[in-house]
């Protein structure tokens, strides 16, 4: 006996328009048809996307209050459309919750994992898709994030899209693997374009021409009007930053560079705990645009107190081996990491001279530690020239062994 379905329309869509209603609506009844129930619809709006090479889609955190009221409106209107069909029609916030507990984006597998938990194992998840992602040769949806993880946990309902076709193959294979998967190659989905409606307002098209050309619902355009989005579009859409860590890694590229393309390329976040550099290896990270992607920031903690209160490091530790030490730069790391949520924590502290130095601790001792998800690593170096070159080296030399590890460390898929 088949499960009642809990059908999960996630969305970027800004703003979310009439296309996006009718397709849910015919999704739903061409699911009925085929012998599936649908309990219940959820409009998913997308909070924050790893894909930030589309400029509306790095601006999706700065509109996310909007985008979910305009999805409240649509989800008024399908439980009219869809009364007595569909025991109810609601919004989530599931995937702004996830981000803000990350302080990174996160991927569809992740949000269906975290929807499964707290939903009734009575009901199955049916994710509502576009066939574009299972399209060409080398479909989307094959480097999507955990793709074998999300097709053991969730249903795939794919509709068509106007000028993608599916590669059934693909989708074949899919199936072998253990996916669900059902193609409404039945419905008929209107080609209306969120980038387009965008682009119209912007120019100064009434909304109201819209709602009369059946793009936009009434309330969808009375909120656009009353909230003045269109100026809010035109300011995120004119100051879009420009990012180079979705480029492919070049042999041009310097180290700061590199490195922010392989946090961004693996999903991976990073805290810094500096001491004696000063803030100078969060300088080089923040040089690079699109750092925010990755850097979460750096704790500059000088003093044993800042070190103790900050990040936590034990006063035993200071006092036992002194703040230049292999057990010390493990606990900063780690306390970078637990301050800012992040997966990778580097920390260095250093004996920059002239003065500190000790027969056991000359001056150009230099330590860095590395906290990850695998396991903990420390590194000595013993620099040589003046305090100030010293601590250029320790930077680079920081550095360097974050770009050690990512390089040798294999990383997920990760496009959805």
């Amino acid at each position: 006996m088949k499960k009642e379905l809990l059908l999960i329309f996630g969305t970027s869509a800004d703003p979310l328009h009439e296309g996006h209603v009718e397709l849910i609506v015919d999704a739903v009844r061409a699911l009925q048809t085929r012998g599936f129930s649908v309990a219940e619809v959820v409009l998913m709006p997308v909070y924050r996307h790893h894909n930030i090479r589309d400029g509306v889609k790095r601006s999706l955190s700065l509109t996310y209050k909007h985008r979910f009221a305009i999805c409240q409106l649509a989800a008024e209107e399908l439980a009219r459309k869809l009364e007595g069909e569909v025991a109810g029609v609601s919004v989530s916030d599931l995937e702004r919750e996830l981000v803000r507990q990350s302080n990174r984006p996160n991927f569809t597998a992740e949000t269906m994992q975290a929807l499964r938990a707290r939903t009734s194992q009575n009901l199955e998840l049916a994710f509502l898709i576009g066939a574009d992602s299972f399209s060409g040769d080398r479909p989307n949806f094959s480097e999507w994030y955990h793709m074998d993880k999300l097709i053991q946990d969730t249903m795939l309902v794919i509709s068509p899209r106007v000028g993608f076709e599916p590669n059934q193959k693909f989708i074949q294979e899919l199936t072998r693997q253990g996916a669900r998967i059902e193609y409404l190659d039945e419905i008929v989905v209107s080609d209306i374009s969120s980038r387009n409606i965008r682009a119209r307002l912007e120019a100064g098209a009434d909304p109201a021409d819209l709602v009369a050309e059946g793009l936009l619902s009434q309330p969808a355009a009375a909120y656009i009007a009353k909230n003045d989005l269109v100026s809010i579009w035109r300011q995120v859409d004119s100051n879009t930053p420009v990012s180079v860590v979705t480029d492919e890694i070049s042999s041009t590229d310097n180290l700061e560079t590199r490195l922010g393309k392989l946090l961004f390329e693996q999903k991976l976040t990073l805290g810094l705990a500096e001491s004696c550099t000063g803030g100078l290896i969060g300088h080089r990270l923040t040089n690079v645009p699109g750092a925010s992607e990755y850097f979460m920031g750096s704790v500059v903690s000088y003093a044993y107190q800042a070190k103790v209160k900050l990040l936590g490091v034990n006063w035993e530790t200071l006092q036992k081996y002194g703040a230049v030490s292999s057990q010390t730069v493990l606990e900063m790391a780690q306390g970078a990491r637990h301050a800012f949520n992040s997966d990778l924590g580097l920390s260095v502290s250093c004996i920059a001279g002239p003065g500190g130095a000790t027969a056991d601790k000359p001056v150009g001792t230099s330590w860095c530690g590395l906290s990850t998800p695998e396991g903990d690593w420390s590194y000595l170096f013993r620099l040589e020239g003046d305090r100030e070159s010293i601590k250029v080296q320790l930077a680079e030399k920081a550095l360097e062994k974050l770009g050690e590890y990512l390089e040798k460390r294999v990383p997920d898929q990760k496009s959805a």
